[in-house]
């Protein structure tokens, strides 16, 4: 980065009044030819050259990476934009005379608006007029250049119009993500579960899009996702798989301490403790199958990469036995994320839970009928104990009974004698879920209770199952 100074604010105007106006004379002489690429296409390298000049004014490092487009689908942006290595954002150029007001798209062009609606930092440009989007809200009004591109060349360019360029394209260009806070400082986690689901729901959506194609490496991804797993799975549904395996998989890989946060690091931090999900997320990104979902992977990435690892740092329940008394920062979390990503998943599955309250009354109840009428002095604790949950969730019963049964072998035979019955606890407890998000939950939960109370590596038998 270059030092700001004010004689370099008033020299960047100028610097890139000549930039603008080489732009809009490129962009008229490629608009007069009767032949050749699309109108958009036409746009491409003109803006890419005048991105780079006005990046190299605002001394920052930009690189303009051309999106291959999907015939007949609304497909990706024209770019992706990255400074010094990351990624800031995304451009999407529409033919001249289209605009950049979203109020006046129509047909494909509002359908893809739609579409990029989850991307928190857009650029919309037709040559002549530019908008900036987050989170399909326009930043501020579109800037519109005194003349038509197309039709005027470099007499579209009138006064004033540089330093206006240069202010959105700064803007945009400075975009860094920014995770909500709730009062005390920490993250919002039902905030940031709504941030979450739009960008797994674009994931999701260009899954879907590249299955439509007989030559993608994710047709070939489906039919084993089919076999292994769910024979019955529909298109849609291996879409929505994908989707969340590979967000969630990408979260507890930052939660394990993945940094920086990239598809290798999130394999190898949870290939130790969370098999399934490193080798799904291996094969589920392989090179051919990035391709088709460059963008959306790549933001994925961005955001969940500022999370902080200790955020989601394991720690017992508020309320229960020997807990913090902090409240458990994945309790409602994916309650939280489906309600947001999908409202009809979240009905037909169910996915409503059981107040904490609820659980902690129901698990005690148990408990002491093991201990009082069936012989069992430890009760979930006991050797001969086996307890599998059917419908697992996020884990919260199994989370549960890992406390209650801490706390009755430290009651029993002091602290020191927890970690000698963690490991087989682990052993004696049994989980099914059918959603693959809610299963990472439970495992990211459940395993780190168990080494919080000395398991080791040894955790519990969660299964991926309907």
């Amino acid at each position: 980065m270059v030092a700001w100074v004010p004689e370099r604010a008033m020299a960047l105007p100028h610097a890139l009044h000549s930039s603008l106006r080489a732009f809009a004379e490129a962009v008229s002489r490629k608009s007069g030819t009767p032949f050749g690429a699309s109108a958009e296409e036409q746009l491409r390298a003109p803006f890419e050259a005048l991105v780079e000049a006005a990046a190299a004014e605002f001394g920052m490092e930009v690189v303009c990476a051309g999106e291959a487009p999907l015939p007949d689908r609304p497909g990706r942006p024209d770019f992706a934009v990255s400074r010094g290595g990351a990624l800031v954002g995304y451009v999407e150029l529409k033919a001249p005379g289209v605009g950049a007001d979203s109020r006046r798209f129509r047909g494909r062009n509002r359908e893809q608006f739609k579409r990029f609606a989850a991307i928190p930092n857009i650029l919309y440009g037709d040559g002549s007029e530019w908008a900036l989007y987050r989170g399909g809200e326009r930043v501020g009004r579109p800037l519109a250049l005194a003349g038509d591109v197309a039709a005027e060349g470099a007499g579209a360019v009138g006064e004033g119009d540089a330093a206006r360029l240069a202010a959105l394209l700064r803007d945009f260009l400075s975009w860094e993500p920014i995770l909500p806070r709730d009062a005390r400082g920490g993250i919002d986690l039902k905030a940031f579960a709504a941030l979450l689901a739009p960008i797994c729901r674009l994931l999701r959506d260009d899954v879907a899009d590249a299955l439509g194609g007989a030559a993608s490496a994710l047709s070939t991804l489906a039919r084993d996702w089919r076999q292994m797993l769910f024979p019955d799975a529909t298109d849609a549904q291996f879409a929505d798989a994908y989707a969340q395996t590979v967000s969630f998989a990408l979260l507890l890989g930052r939660a394990e301490g993945a940094d920086p946060l990239t598809l290798e690091s999130a394999q190898e931090a949870l290939a130790a403790r969370h098999n399934l999900l490193s080798r799904a997320l291996q094969v589920l990104t392989d090179p051919h199958a990035r391709s088709e979902m460059s963008a959306s992977l790549a933001l994925l990435r961005r955001v969940l990469g500022v999370v902080p690892p200790a955020a989601f740092a394991g720690e017992a329940p508020a309320g229960a036995e020997g807990g913090g008394g902090r409240r458990d920062p994945w309790l409602y979390f994916y309650e939280d994320f489906l309600a947001a990503y999908d409202p009809a998943l979240r009905k037909d599955a169910g996915v409503y839970y059981t107040p904490a309250e609820v659980v902690g009354a129901q698990v005690r109840l148990v408990d002491d009928l093991l201990t009082s009428r069936l012989g069992r002095p430890l009760g979930f604790a006991d050797r001969e104990v086996t307890t599998l949950d059917p419908a697992a969730g996020t884990g919260t019963y199994l989370l549960r009974i890992v406390e209650r049964a801490a706390a009755r072998v430290a009651e029993r035979y002091g602290a020191g004698a927890v970690a000698g019955y963690a490991g087989e606890l682990a052993d004696n407890l049994h989980g099914f879920e059918r959603l693959v998000g809610a299963y990472a939950v439970s495992e990211l939960r459940v395993s780190q209770a168990l080494r919080r109370h000395g398991a080791g590596s040894r955790r519990a038998r969660i299964y991926l199952t309907d």
